[in-house]
C-alpha cells in the first residue's frame, strides 16, 4: 500500500501477493462523456480537444475549446480558452484530471505526436475519440514516452458540469462572463 494508507490521485490499488499493484482509473460522468464524443462529431473533420477538471482521477467540469490549429491530424488548445479554464479550475480548487481530443481518421490509441506532446501536463491522463467506424472512447496515462491503457468509468448517477467555450463559452444559464467580460 501507498504511506499512511493513501493513494496516489485516480490511482486504486490492488494487492497481488505482497505487492501492490497500481491501477489507473478516470472516471467521467456518462452525461459529460455523451457531450465530449457531440463535441467530437459537430468538430469533424478537424481534431476537437477539450479540457477535463476535478480530483483524484474523478471529472467535476469539461470544457469544449477551439483546436486553434483547426487541423484533422493535429490539436491545440485555444491558449486564451486554457487560461480562463486553468483560471477557473485554481477558483474551485480542481486540477486538470484530462485532456481529450477526436482522431477524425484513426483509432483511439496515441500517435506519436500525442506521446511526444503529452510533456505538458504529464500527469493528466489522455481521452481520445476516435470517430473511424463506431465511435470508440479510451483513455491512456502518457509518461516519458510509455503509454499506459486507464480503466475509464462512465456512471450514469455522477455531476458535473459542461462548457463550451468555442468561440466563447456559451453554457446555457451561465452566470460565468464570456471572452469579452459579459454574462451569457
Amino acid at each position: 500500500m501507498f504511506p499512511e494508507g493513501r493513494r496516489k490521485a485516480g490511482i486504486r490499488s490492488r494487492a497481488c501477493g505482497d505487492v501492490a499493484v497500481e491501477e489507473p482509473r478516470l472516471v467521467i460522468p456518462r452525461h459529460l462523456l455523451q457531450r465530449i464524443i457531440e463535441h467530437c462529431l459537430e468538430e469533424n473533420p478537424i481534431e476537437a480537444c477539450g479540457i477535463l477538471t476535478g480530483r483524484n482521477g474523478r471529472v467535476f467540469h469539461a470544457y469544449a475549446t477551439d483546436n486553434s490549429k483547426r487541423s484533422p491530424a493535429y490539436y491545440e488548445v485555444d491558449r486564451a480558452q486554457q487560461e480562463l479554464v486553468l483560471q477557473r479550475a485554481a477558483e474551485q480548487g480542481e486540477e486538470v484530471v484530462a485532456i481529450y481530443h477526436s482522431h477524425p481518421t484513426s483509432p483511439a490509441v496515441p500517435s506519436r505526436t500525442d506521446i511526444r506532446m503529452a510533456v505538458h501536463y504529464p500527469d493528466a491522463y489522455r481521452v481520445i475519440v476516435s470517430l473511424l467506424g463506431p465511435t470508440e472512447v479510451r483513455a491512456f496515462l502518457i509518461r516519458d514516452g510509455k503509454v499506459r491503457n486507464v480503466k475509464l468509468h462512465a456512471p450514469v448517477d455522477a455531476g458535473g458540469e459542461w462548457y463550451d467555450l468555442r468561440g466563447g463559452i456559451r453554457r446555457a444559464g451561465s452566470d460565468w462572463p464570456d471572452t469579452d467580460g459579459t454574462a451569457q
